[in-house]
C-alpha cells in the first residue's frame, strides 16, 4: 500500500513491493512536493468474540 499522510486512506493492496514503489512513483509525479509512503504490514488483530443482547424475556416453558 501507499501512503500519503495528506491524502485519503490507502485503498489498494500492491502484490509486489515493486509494484508499491511504481505507484509512489507514479503518485509523486502528479503531486509535486507530496510525500508518498511504501507500507508494509507487521501484523494484524481481529475480534473474535459477539454478545448477545435478548430483548424478549426468556419463554417460561
Amino acid at each position: 500500500m501507499v501512503w500519503n499522510e495528506n491524502g485519503h486512506a490507502p485503498t489498494v493492496k500492491h502484490t509486489t513491493v515493486r509494484a508499491a514503489k511504481c505507484e509512489a512513483e507514479r503518485l509523486a509525479r502528479f503531486n509535486p512536493g507530496e510525500r508518498f509512503i511504501v507500507l508494509e504490514a507487521i501484523g494484524s488483530c481481529i475480534k473474535r468474540d459477539v454478545a448477545w443482547d435478548d430483548v424478549i424475556p426468556p419463554s417460561p416453558f
